[in-house]
């Protein structure tokens, strides 16, 4: 055998396989029980795995007669299939003591075990030139989530959440490297690659936290308010405190002094402008500040309302699908039963925040019942919606 061809496999981002410079196919079926073992065995590489552990992590589900029989046939299985994918004869699995490990006899490289040993070399090193170049290494090792197409596998779950996590203090360390040597453009690109990966992690607010150090206000905005939208639509979830923070810093810069007042003017106009005032939280905030500082002056009255969103039962939506249908249907009813100078925002999947302009506490009743009016009209009695009001004034004197 030449040693010098070695067997790369990839597990990080997807499943594959590379042979003297080409890709090795296990056949159609990429979650076969053989290609599981495999790729068992190379996850636990460093310390092995026993066959009881083996059989109970890819046999899981399954009332097996024979174990050891099925074990056995499974190995025999995966060394044909091998050789059918163009890979030279071996055993590619062999036991070392009571564990069992990839065979020493044939060169493999792992990804994941690459990924683990360049954060350990950067944790242990002195400088931070060599924190940078390890770090930089498992970085570029690390393609996505450990095999996606096995994430609900018990034993995929334990080690992705620990890859991970080491994934987490990689972009950590080398995005605040970027910042101290004022490399912004690095530092946007490395928390891009963790946003695309792990889109729903919050990455975003670090990249508009790069871009606020580029003072590329108008492009952090852009991506703050794409973000901030499909968290609320998609997710139902508020901002977090960083992009919160985000978000403060960017309004305190967002200023053009070459503009014309008729331009800006333009640029503010909303369009249309019928119906309650729909916005995102943050700008909730905002609009809630500005009201509360102004109505004692004013002399007018606004009250905050919280709906929530219930089942026909009076208990919350546990199924997620007919949570955010019913949730879109419950913002229409909010925005058709609202005066134009209301304002509403998504709080969470379940809950919408209202603030009612020169509204008394029966005027919230008699909104109330109009929302839950239109909701059961549009769900008849497969929906609910419980309210709760309180005034500003009233909160302010707290």
């Amino acid at each position: 055998m030449n040693e010098e061809k070695i067997l790369y496999i990839h597990l990080l981002g997807g499943f594959s396989l590379e042979y003297n410079e080409e890709e090795i196919v296990l056949g159609r079926n990429t979650t076969a029980k053989f290609v599981q073992l495999l790729q068992l065995i190379w996850l636990r590489a460093d310390k092995g795995i026993s066959k009881n552990q083996i059989v109970r992590e890819l046999y899981d589900t399954d009332d097996l007669s024979n174990p050891n029989n099925s074990f056995n046939n499974l190995i025999f299985q995966m060394r044909k299939q091998m050789v059918a994918a163009g890979l030279p004869k071996a055993d590619y699995i062999v036991k070392s003591g009571k564990v069992y490990i990839p065979d020493p006899e044939f060169p493999v490289r792992i990804d994941v075990a690459d990924f683990r040993e360049m954060i350990r070399m950067a944790r242990e090193a002195d400088t931070q030139e060599g924190k940078k170049e390890f770090y930089q290494q498992a970085y570029d090792l690390y393609r996505g989530e450990l095999l996606p197409e096995l994430m609900t596998r018990t034993w995929v779950v334990s080690d992705a959440t620990h890859l991970r996590q080491d994934f987490d203090e990689c972009v950590l360390w080398l995005g605040e490297y970027a910042r101290g040597r004022n490399e912004f453009d690095d530092m946007f690109r490395i928390y891009e690659k963790a946003a695309r990966i792990y889109p729903d992690n919050d990455w975003q607010a670090y990249q508009i936290d790069a871009l606020i150090c580029k003072e590329d206000y108008r492009t952090a905005y852009d991506l703050y308010d794409r973000t901030v939208r499909r968290y609320s639509d998609e997710m139902g979830l508020p901002p977090s405190d960083k992009m919160l923070e985000n978000y403060r810093r960017m309004s305190q810069r967002l200023i053009s002094p070459e503009s014309r007042i008729t331009e800006i003017q333009s640029s503010l106009q909303e369009d249309p402008f019928t119906g309650a005032y729909y916005c995102s939280y943050p700008s909730f905030i905002d609009i809630y500040h500005v009201l509360e500082r102004n109505m004692e002056r004013e002399g007018y009255s606004v009250f905050l309302q919280l709906c929530t969103l219930l089942d026909y039962e009076g208990k919350p939506i546990a199924n997620r699908e007919k949570l955010e249908k019913r949730s879109d249907t419950l913002k229409s009813c909010i925005g058709a039963s609202l005066r134009r100078g209301d304002i509403y925002t998504k709080y969470s999947a379940s809950q919408y925040l209202i603030l009612l302009v020169g509204a008394s506490r029966e005027g919230c009743d008699v909104v109330a019942a109009r929302i839950s009016r239109r909701l059961k009209e549009a769900e008849g009695n497969k929906a609910a919606v419980s309210y709760s009001n309180v005034s500003l004034a009233d909160l302010s004197r707290l």
